[in-house]
């Protein structure tokens, strides 16, 4: 995977397009994400074209990030993000992550089992 630029700052060239550009024209995403949604990169084969905004975005989710942390960092509308997020999705070069910081999914599983039981 290239290394896009580190840095935070967008350089100037990328700041003059206008969002619309980035998505083709979309104004919805392909898979509903919310703003602490987190997303991980996955491996993908080198000749797969994601764009340098697409190769950002993997670059940034090396650690599982956020939606709202990648749009900061694309210096981006987070519908943007989320258009361009999920456009990785699509092609398996994201997965979505599972948050640490909440309830065990299992757990909480177990126990509706458990409440439907009763």
């Amino acid at each position: 995977m290239a290394v896009p630029d580190q840095g935070t700052a967008v350089p100037a060239s990328r700041q003059r397009l206008r969002p619309y550009t980035l998505t083709g024209g979309r104004t919805r995403p392909a898979y509903e994400l919310q703003l602490d949604t987190l997303l991980a990169a996955r491996p993908t084969p080198a000749e797969v074209d994601l764009g340098p905004e697409g190769e950002r975005i993997r670059w940034l989710c090396a650690t599982p990030q956020a939606v709202a942390e990648i749009a900061f960092h694309l210096g981006q509308p987070v519908q943007v993000a989320k258009i361009l997020a999920a456009d990785l999705l699509h092609l398996h070069a994201l997965a979505i992550a599972e948050s640490d910081d909440g309830p065990d999914r299992e757990l909480l599983e177990k126990v509706l089992v458990g409440l439907r039981a009763l």
